[in-house]
């Protein structure tokens, strides 16, 4: 079409040099940070992918320059506009066409947006994205802000908008690994007549029966319009392939479509995950000119009181997860690994990630998984973990990218609410609690103001965790559960568990990977104010994680790595299952008629963003950790619970979205004798989104603690929709039979049986020396005796050995598929 704006994607014939340096280096791929194209050459080694820089930290010290070539058609009396977007440049580059300054930019959040008509030419064209030094404009806001930084509240690199995490240790990197270079697309586009569709908002509202919207759509235009001509803009709206509204009116008008027995949008567990898509094309005599297209769904938030949400008038809690930077040596998105993250977080019954305000960017792929998947998304802007300075260049700078956040990504059904950032409060209780907050007006007035005119129909959260006489108080908002390294008053039952965590190990394949070696540490002896594991795990964790482990004292002590990994995976396995199961039913005993009071629970933290030890779900190579299987249990729609304490009460917490009706069983199973020596057996209702107490187990009477209490709930219908056990007594003081499993395939699943009490098993598998991604269905689970058990496992393999094993056992099981 002749007036077609065109866009072209610069991803060919793309050079890197250093500046000063008469070699050029091929850039295999665009887009790809400049610690990435020297590896390919072989001028610096992979340490930087564990975020080292021994080896290339003179990277950090060069000025850094990609050039490519593009061509251009020649052109009439009536030259076009041409303007040039660049996704993401980290961090401060100046833009240059055909060897004229076209731009600078200076932050890593925004993309960048030129207009490059006059500097253009027909023919061939130059471009330059040339990248100066972090050093040097630390050196200038240091100069800049000496005074700010005099009080000792500000760290100087907070004056400049690239990823904080460059500067600290705490992600497992270096605190000077400095990423460098293009991680977006470069596109140019041509706009002939200068005249194109800017963006697009739709905004909705949903009458009291859900079930009729009224949609204002606001095609925004930029440039000039043709003199003597009459362009116009047609809408439509589609649900799957149908056409169920369009429009045709002038450009720059707006349109309002009411729809009928409309398809709402659930989060998942709730109903379907129902889209709609709305088009725009400017049209002229005939020739569309430009389009654009976004993906609705339509649901109703309502906030009933802190962090407490009812979606579609149903009240949805929040079972979710901290999303971290997927890779930290590199900005460049990789979607397959984005897809590999966000699908074992729906297999785990995630249904909110938490895109954590220290983070970095993600890309359009995640917000649309989550549209079509049902995950919501508790979405931060980028601000973490210190003071922020009260000075303008600053304020402004953030303002401008939560600007371009909320119009770029609003229109996706998943973001439930915006967040100012991660602790910044917090940071401030640290180490000056008596001090206000610097910038405490811009995160409470000047980035609310900023969303209420926006996106007025979305909660703003003031930053995580946040509200009551401390930023930390669990009973008044949401709170980060450090109780590891510090006593918080009502921890036990939080209003919101934003960030809770225990730290564990990876498993022994990934840490020899980690380390470097086929051989790893013994464990040693924890003595008197000595780290609990060997000093060569130092070196690939951080942040004082050594605080943080879970209950290891209630484990054997290992003796050998493969233990160790049992030992540190188990107790934080067991310590999210007990903190998560009781997070969900929400309230105590004695007050079980009352309400549920956790309102959420986000695991800290999801991914491992480099080779590294800390607290996770998956590890570096996405592989998942013993803790993830007890989450993914944890975290099941339909829970049934064990509580021991004075008395072992039994719950069932039911967030499905429908009522349930059955019959729970109670079992006390005898480890010595291998049997159930005692059983009750009792009805029990629960309503959608309620947790109930379905009984106490006194019955049951005195017995030893060597016992395991089992219970399984029974639905109506007589099927089996839930099962769950406890112990009586810490694992240290039990004595556990050597369990006889064994192991065969039916169809597409594993089955396994055991003889004796099987604690604890393991499935691993391996074929042709590839161990990872075998992703079973369920892992690390117990197994009493004469149950069967089924487990399928995904789609990588399809051949191989598999091999099971309890903890205790002194063989595995094999089994060749």
């Amino acid at each position: 079409m002749k007036f077609m704006k065109r866009e072209r994607i610069l991803a060919e014939n793309w050079y890197l040099e250093e500046q000063g340096s008469a070699e050029q280096m091929e850039i295999p791929a665009m887009p790809m940070q400049v610690h990435d194209i020297l590896y390919h050459h072989g001028r610096i080694g992979d340490s930087y992918r564990w975020g080292k820089t021994t080896d290339c930290r003179w990277v950090n010290d060069k000025t850094w320059i990609y050039r490519t070539e593009f061509e251009l058609l020649s052109w009439g009396a009536d030259r076009g506009e041409y303007l040039l977007f660049l996704e993401g440049l980290d961090t401060f580059a100046e833009i240059r066409v055909n060897g004229e300054s076209a731009g600078r930019h200076n932050d890593c959040y925004l993309p960048c947006r030129l207009d490059i008509s006059s500097l253009v030419q027909p023919g061939k064209n130059t471009l330059e994205i040339i990248f100066s030094p972090v050093k040097e404009a630390l050196k200038k806001a240091e100069e800049k802000y000496s005074s700010v930084l005099a009080e000792k509240m500000v760290d100087s690199c907070r004056f400049l908008r690239k990823t904080f995490h460059d500067f600290t240790t705490y992600l497992g990197n270096d605190p000077d690994f400095y990423k460098v270079g293009v991680f977006g697309k470069v596109i140019l586009f041509e706009i002939p007549d200068r005249l194109q569709i800017d963006g697009m908002d739709v905004e909705y509202s949903l009458n009291e029966t859900l079930d009729t919207a009224k949609v204002q759509i606001h095609p925004m235009l930029s440039g000039e319009k043709k003199a003597g001509s009459d362009e116009l803009m047609q809408v439509k709206i589609l649900y799957g392939r149908e056409m169920i509204w369009e429009q045709e009116k002038s450009a720059g008008c707006c349109f309002e479509a009411v729809l009928e027995n409309v398809h709402l949008w659930w989060p998942a567990g709730y109903g379907r995950q129902n889209l709609y898509q709305v088009r725009a094309e400017l049209i002229r005599d005939g020739q569309v000119l430009d389009t654009c297209q976004k993906s609705i769904g339509f649901r109703k938030v309502t906030v009933q009181g802190m962090l407490d949400f009812r979606i579609n008038d149903r009240t949805v809690k929040l079972w979710g997860a901290n999303l971290t930077p997927d890779q930290g040596y590199t900005l460049c998105e990789d979607t397959d690994r984005i897809r590999r993250l966000l699908t074992l977080a729906k297999d785990a019954h995630v249904n909110t990630l938490r895109i954590w305000g220290e983070g970095v960017p993600f890309g359009e792929f995640l917000y649309d998984f989550a549209d079509e998947n049902g995950i919501l998304l508790w979405q931060e802007f980028f601000c973490g973990h210190t003071q922020y300075p009260d000075v303008d260049e600053v304020k402004e700078k953030i303002l401008q990218e939560a600007e371009y956040m909320i119009r770029s990504r609003k229109h996706h059904p998943s973001i439930l609410l915006w967040c100012g950032g991660n602790e910044c409060y917090l940071s401030r209780d640290f180490v000056a609690p008596s001090r206000p907050y610097l910038a405490a007006d811009f995160f409470e007035y000047d980035l609310k103001r900023l969303c209420l005119r926006l996106d007025p129909d979305r909660y703003y959260h003031v930053n995580s965790p946040f509200f009551g006489s401390y930023s930390n108080e669990p009973g008044k908002g949401d709170t980060h559960s450090y109780t590891n390294s510090w006593y918080v008053p009502g921890s036990d039952y939080p209003l919101f568990a934003s960030e809770n965590l225990r730290v564990s190990f990876p498993g022994v394949k990934t840490l020899k990977r980690y380390l470097k070696t086929d051989t790893l540490p013994k464990p040693e002896r924890q003595r008197h104010g000595s780290l609990p594991w060997p000093e060569a795990y130092e070196k690939i964790t951080s942040a004082e994680s050594w605080k943080k482990i879970p209950a290891i004292e209630e484990f054997y002590d290992p003796e050998c790595a493969e233990e160790m990994v049992y030992q540190y995976g188990a107790a934080a396995g067991q310590y999210i299952k007990d903190t998560a199961e009781r997070y969900r039913r929400g309230k105590k005993a004695d007050n079980a008629a009352g309400e549920r009071n956790c309102r959420g629970h986000f695991i800290w933290k999801w991914n491992t963003t480099f080779p590294h030890i800390y607290s996770s779900m998956l590890d570096f190579y996405l592989e998942q950790k013993m803790p993830y299987y007890y989450l993914k249990r944890a975290y099941e729609p339909l829970c049934v619970q064990v509580e021991v304490s004075d008395h072992l009460y039994v719950w069932l917490v039911n967030d499905t979205g429908m009522p349930v009706e059955g019959r729970i069983r109670a079992e006390l199973f005898d480890l010595q004798g291998n049997c159930f020596a005692k059983r009750e057996d009792f009805p029990v209702k629960c309503d959608a989104g309620e947790s109930v107490l379905a009984g106490k187990l006194d019955s049951f009477g005195q017995f030893t603690r060597d016992k395991i209490i089992r219970v399984v709930f029974c639905d109506h219908k007589g099927q089996t929709a839930a099962e769950n056990h406890a112990f009586a007594d810490i694992e240290r003081h039990l004595v556990f039979p050597q369990s006889g499993i064994e192991m065969w395939k039916e169809k597409d699943e594993i089955c396994l049986r055991a003889r004796q009490f099987a604690r604890c098993v393991e499935l691993s598998g391996e074929e042709d020396g590839d161990a990872y991604w075998w992703d079973f269905r369920d892992n690390y689970f117990d197994l009493f005796p004469g149950e069967i058990k089924r487990v399928g496992y995904g789609n990588r393999h399809r051949s191989g050995t598999i091999k099971a094993r309890a903890v205790y056992d002194k063989t595995y099981a094999k089994l060749n598929i």
